[in-house]
């Protein structure tokens, strides 16, 4: 598909409305034709073959220059809500974060609000507007893609850990319990397919349906992450990892962060072999979505490379992180920056099949408008057209003043909408094969 950056400039004095339009195809992200105001040209269970996908988060240019690793996939942590009501559109993002993106989904809200959302909040449904969202970008996207829902959640320092530093548990909303029911219903609802089939499985859980069209993003192209802290901390009994574990109807993937915080290698390389045991059991691939050093201290470096080595049903392994002012850049390291660039970049595996994505044949595709400019308020009529080589299932006009239509199939042949205020507009037609 595609998706739109709305762009709207107050004129002052000048009373116009004028169109920017863009016709966008699903999959190639693919800018047909620009109208601008008066013109109207508009592998389940095992690694990646050959080694490891390695990652980073941050900086990745920089982190090639450190390490010379061309990053497959590119981590980023996102906030409740960002990429669609606010910060860069995931249309925009997940181009930024190819080949693959690794998408961590947070309960922080803009502008660092603690807790925008919980994960009982999430379990019944009151974020489904984001989640339904991100699946349909998803599906635009249709190329290889991780996410990270609420990980480390056996880290008392996520707001989403059903425990407090001190050891005490925090409400009915944090538990281990509702986090699995949370987890469960971000898997279901990500991964999609119709609506019936996907509130059968709501249903299932005991959660109420979801409202809004729904696409399909099977495994392996869309891989769900479950990944908690190697140690768990505090280290409670009810904050066990594996009390935290949905079920494996509902992960893709397994993993495990580890962190080196202290000279020698003194890191939980016990936790981090017990998770990777558990998914062997639950025959699921493993990951290690982040790994990093607060030291200098080459022997965990060349741990993890080891690790990698000896344990073939890992994926993934995402550095954390390469940003100058973080205590974890490998800038001032230059030990472990040697031997992270001897030994762990050489295992870098090659861009999976599942990653490569498939895109549909264009056929037509075309958005004008009449008229293309105007005094406010401005009665506009689109005229839309769009054929693809594969059935176009949705269609989304977004005109660009914070409104849209859409619907099933392929998009009718004109849509009216009225400008009631001066501005710039960019009018986007999506269509979703």
């Amino acid at each position: 598909m595609s998706t739109h950056r709305g762009q709207h400039r107050r004129f002052g004095s000048v009373r116009q409305v004028g169109l920017l339009l863009l016709a966008l195809v699903l999959v190639a992200s693919l800018t047909l034709g620009v109208a601008r105001a008066g013109d109207t040209s508009v592998r389940r269970g095992a690694a990646a073959a050959g080694g490891p996908l390695l990652g980073v988060n941050g900086n990745v240019a920089r982190f090639k220059s450190q390490t010379g690793q061309a990053s497959t996939v590119h981590h980023a942590f996102l906030h409740w809500e960002q990429g669609l009501s606010w910060g860069s559109p995931f249309a925009a993002l997940f181009p930024a974060l190819g080949p693959i993106p690794m998408l961590h989904l947070g309960t922080e809200g803009r502008n660092n609000v603690a807790e925008a959302i919980t994960p009982g909040g999430i379990a019944a449904g009151q974020g489904d507007g984001y989640l339904v969202a991100l699946n349909r970008a998803i599906a635009v996207w249709n190329k290889g893609i991780y996410v990270r829902p609420l990980g480390e959640m056996n880290n008392s320092k996520n707001p989403w850990s059903g425990y407090r530093a001190n050891g005490q548990p925090k409400d009915a909303a944090h538990s281990p319990a509702t986090y699995r029911e949370a987890f469960a219903r971000i898997y279901v609802i990500l991964h999609g397919g119709s609506t019936s089939a996907v509130n059968a499985k709501l249903r299932q859980l005991g959660q109420p349906p979801v409202q809004g069209e729904l696409l399909s993003n099977p495994f392996p192209r869309l891989r769900i992450v479950w990944s908690p802290l190697a140690a768990d901390v505090p280290r409670v009994a009810g904050n066990a990892a594996e009390l935290y574990y949905p079920g494996r109807g509902y992960v893709d993937v397994e993993g495990g962060s580890i962190y080196d915080e202290r000279l020698t290698d003194t890191a939980p390389w016990q936790g981090l072999e017990k998770l990777y045991r558990s998914s062997r059991s639950h025959q699921k691939p493993f990951s290690v979505p982040e790994w990093g050093l607060q030291v200098d201290d080459p022997a965990f470096v060349q741990h993890m490379c080891t690790f990698l080595k000896t344990h073939p049903a890992t994926e993934v392994a995402a550095f954390y992180e390469s940003n100058p002012s973080s205590r974890y850049d490998l800038g001032s390291k230059p030990k472990s920056r040697a031997v992270y660039r001897e030994c762990i970049t050489p295992l870098a595996g090659p861009l999976p099949t599942w990653a490569a994505g498939s895109a549909p044949k264009l056929i037509a595709l075309k958005l004008t408008s009449s008229p293309a400019s105007g005094p406010a308020p401005l009665d506009v009529q689109f005229s839309l057209a769009a054929r693809l080589s594969a059935p176009i299932v949705h269609w989304q006009l977004v005109f660009g003043d914070g409104t849209d239509a859409e619907g099933a199939g392929p998009p009718p042949a004109t849509v009216a909408h009225t400008y009631d205020l001066d501005g710039t507009y960019e009018a986007t037609l999506i269509v979703y094969a």
